[in-house]
């Protein structure tokens, strides 16, 4: 079931439920510049026939979500977390599991530290408590070093490549997006270049400007990290991690489990992605996580 969400700043934000709303909720965040329909289909039914009440949306800047002027009106993750709240809000929803992915995760750490109140468990997946090293990187800014690592050569590679050689047409434009993803998986498993492909063509149908959601690096850019925050989390926390993630290395995901009093770390043999190569064991950790009890920490 589709819902439109309008925020305090009258931005409308497109969601989608699975599930009967009696049930408790999970809410899915999506990273940066991509569409919520990136949490695959059958991946929130399975969650939904767990007996959750599953809601995914698109950020401001994506899909049938509003398209900002971002010169007048600039925004940060801030205001990304207030719109994640704001969706909570318009679905009736007093507490939830919020499960956020990459930039989600960002956005899921937010919630957790400025509205506790709203968060029932925490699901962190590929994500980190600064992302600094990411940006600088990717920015290709040479300045300060930090605490934890860049990302892999492989994807610094596949950016540096883009930059010298643009796309030019809608093929070439599809190529490059299918070769950015394909670095973002990893690990024995192929890369499932079909479902990704098919989800590429959905979210350029389903938006008026696909260059908006490049605002989202510039709210990223303009946010501070979390390396102190994350410490005052008190909500059971479960951090999802591939072995071979090239946008966060391993030691980020540790950081957060070091650093989240409730926190513990499931690492899984793959890359910074997971939909559709990975998606039942995530979905089942996440299943097996909100099922459990607060006492039981036995994962």
């Amino acid at each position: 079931m589709e819902k439109m969400i309008s925020t305090e700043d009258s931005v409308i934000i497109w969601t989608e439920t699975f599930g009967k709303s009696t049930d408790p909720t999970v809410l899915l965040i999506m990273g940066a510049m991509n569409q919520g329909i990136f949490w695959p289909d059958e991946f929130c039914q399975t969650l939904a026939n767990e007996g959750n009440f599953v809601i995914r949306y698109d950020h401001r800047d994506t899909g049938k979500s509003s398209i900002i002027d971002f010169e007048r009106h600039p925004y940060s993750l801030d205001t990304l977390t207030r719109d994640a709240v704001e969706v909570l809000k318009g679905h009736g929803v007093e507490k939830a599991v919020i499960v956020g992915l990459s930039m989600g995760g960002y956005i899921a750490q937010l919630i957790a530290i400025q509205h506790p109140d709203l968060v029932d468990k925490l699901v962190l997946i590929s994500t980190t408590a600064d992302q600094r090293p990411y940006m600088t990187a990717t920015m290709g800014i040479d300045g300060e070093r930090f605490d934890l690592p860049p990302p892999d050569e492989k994807l610094l590679a596949y950016i540096r490549s883009t930059v010298s050689a643009p796309p030019k047409t809608e093929s070439e434009l599809e190529d490059n997006m299918l070769q950015g993803w394909a670095v973002t998986y990893g690990g024995a498993r192929p890369f499932p270049r079909k479902q990704v492909a098919n989800a590429l063509r959905l979210s350029a149908s389903r938006t008026k400007d696909r260059t908006a959601n490049f605002h989202h690096a510039l709210a990223v850019a303009a946010s501070p990290e979390r390396l102190e925050s994350v410490k005052r989390i008190q909500a059971p926390t479960l951090i999802i991690h591939g072995r071979y993630d090239v946008c966060f290395p391993l030691s980020h995901a540790e950081y957060l489990s070091h650093s989240i009093p409730k926190a513990q770390l499931f690492v899984l043999e793959m890359g910074h992605a997971f939909m559709w190569s990975w998606s039942i064991e995530v979905a089942a950790l996440i299943s097996r996580f909100t099922s459990e009890t607060n006492t039981d920490r036995t994962m």
